[in-house]
């Protein structure tokens, strides 16, 4: 069978890469005191957003990471929703403007922004369009995220000045989660969606 570029996944990794650079330019901007940062976190925001809706609708119906199943297209769409409100929030006059109010309810947002992700992670792994073991990289990208931010928030209590410097890496995850899609795009193509939700016993193995 000849192979042919998976469209979907492709442009869904571009979109990926464009928000972890609009990402890092955000923290470096936060760092410098620079008001830019806030316009940057709504093009990080809606390129993710984006990307969200390309991965679960797919571009043709069998790109789609969830094979359009209404739960995990639900929960994709849910998360690039949610970030996108979040972002718009963050930008208003009740955002960052707002003090320490703001930031305890942003505080609260990031964990939500997770726990979506993981349920969209665990989402691609069950249904299976994403070969294994590729269909593991967004769960592992997740927690690789969280474990970052952790090192940060640590990071800044120990050593304020050096918090900007770490504070970018969990920024650069999703562009290389996007790079990693843009490669299975040209090498790899979408398997059947399981008929059961469980997961394989070959994934369970590699768990």
């Amino acid at each position: 069978m000849q192979r042919t570029t998976v469209w979907s996944w492709f442009v869904g990794g571009l979109l990926l890469v464009g928000q972890s650079t609009f990402g890092v330019l955000s923290v470096l901007a936060i760092r410098s005191g620079d008001r830019a940062s806030v316009p940057l976190e709504l093009g990080a925001a809606l390129l993710i957003a984006v990307a969200c809706a390309v991965y679960a609708f797919g571009l043709r119906p069998a790109e789609s990471v969830v094979a359009r199943r209404p739960a995990g297209m639900a929960v994709l769409l849910t998360l690039g929703a949610f970030m996108l409100l979040r972002a718009v929030w963050w930008a208003g006059p009740t955002g960052y403007t707002a003090g320490l109010g703001a930031e305890l309810t942003a505080a609260l947002g990031i964990i939500v922004s997770f726990v979506l992700a993981i349920g969209g992670a665990i989402a691609i792994l069950r249904i299976g369009v994403i070969p294994e073991p590729w269909s593991w990289i967004p769960l592992a990208a997740i927690v690789l995220g969280l474990g970052l931010a952790v090192v940060v928030a640590a990071v800044t209590v120990v050593a304020p000045g050096a918090g900007g410097r770490v504070g970018v890496l969990p920024m650069t995850i999703p562009g290389v989660v996007g790079i990693v899609s843009m490669v299975l795009a040209v090498t790899t193509q979408p398997s059947p969606a399981r008929t059961s939700s469980a997961p394989s016993a070959a994934a369970v193995r590699h768990g």
